[in-house]
């Protein structure tokens, strides 16, 4: 509690020199993330992931690259076909090996390297063929699957007081994309990285998927209202496994997100995009 409070009284402090026109030293940005419209939809598990390291990267678009100097790290979400500037900026970085590599179907890569335009010490590109594998990138990265990438945030976070005993809830999934006799599934496996409970997690999924279905079963039984499954509180490095067996009501293509919440964030984390044919 302490550390949340102290790190309030620093937030208040930043507001007040901001309004008055400048910053102290301490408050420049560390960690800058650069994405699109499009694959900003990894902000909030990133957020996530890098409040455990007491690190609060800030989100810029492609065309406010240009305002980053001195940052120790520079995020960039997307690959070199990826819209609205990004591309333009990630083919800076990248020679035509890695641009061919990256534009292979289903490819995903995190590129790791020094930053030679000075907006940075080091660059990230986190990059698939599509916006569905950047986001496949992100997830895998903020659960462990590359160890370059943990030690390159690592060094930016060292000599920070981390805030260990703030809940990180990540989650996989995996789905039916075709029913089977009107028959699918939703298989989440939740997980807090964190130290600190996680207090009323919450996992949804949104009415334009769920109202197509009904509700047939929960593995292991779990509280449930309309399209709410109510997981109750996590401690420290728990691990919830949940298998959602629904059935259609009628044949069709039925989209929708999968997202969860709890006490610590203010708004619903997106877990996956789904998407579910029934013949």
């Amino acid at each position: 509690m302490t550390n949340i409070k102290y790190h309030a009284l620093i937030v208040s402090f930043l507001l007040i020199f901001s309004s008055i026109g400048f910053l102290p030293v301490f408050a420049q940005q560390e960690v800058y993330v650069v994405s699109n419209n499009i694959d900003i939809v990894s902000k909030e598990v990133l957020e996530d992931y890098f409040r455990g390291f007491g690190l609060f990267p800030e989100f810029l678009y492609p065309e406010e690259a240009g305002q980053i100097k001195g940052a120790k790290l520079l995020i960039i979400l997307g690959g070199p076909d990826a819209l609205y500037g990004t591309g333009l900026l990630v083919t800076k970085y990248l020679d035509s090996l890695e641009i061919g590599f990256i534009r292979q179907p289903g490819q995903r890569f995190t590129f790791i390297k020094s930053d030679i335009y000075g907006y940075a010490d080091r660059v990230i590109i986190i990059a698939g063929d599509t916006r569905e594998r950047t986001y496949e990138e992100v997830f895998n990265l903020i659960n462990g699957s590359n160890v370059s990438f943990q030690n390159e945030i690592q060094n930016v976070a060292e000599g920070k007081v981390q805030i260990k005993d703030l809940p990180l809830i990540l989650s996989s999934i995996s789905y039916t994309t075709e029913t089977v006799d009107k028959i699918g599934h939703i298989y989440l496996k939740i997980q807090n990285y964190g130290k600190g409970k996680a207090t009323n997690v919450i996992v949804e999924i949104s009415n334009d998927y769920y109202s197509n279905f009904s509700l047939q079963s929960v593995d292991p039984v779990k509280k449930v209202e309309g399209n709410k499954f109510y997981i109750g509180d996590m401690e420290g490095g728990e691990i919830v496994e949940l298998d959602i067996t629904l059935k259609a009501k009628q044949g069709g293509i039925y989209s929708g997100v999968v997202s969860y919440t709890h006490d610590a964030i203010d708004t619903y984390a997106r877990i996956k995009d789904i998407t579910t044919k029934v013949p």
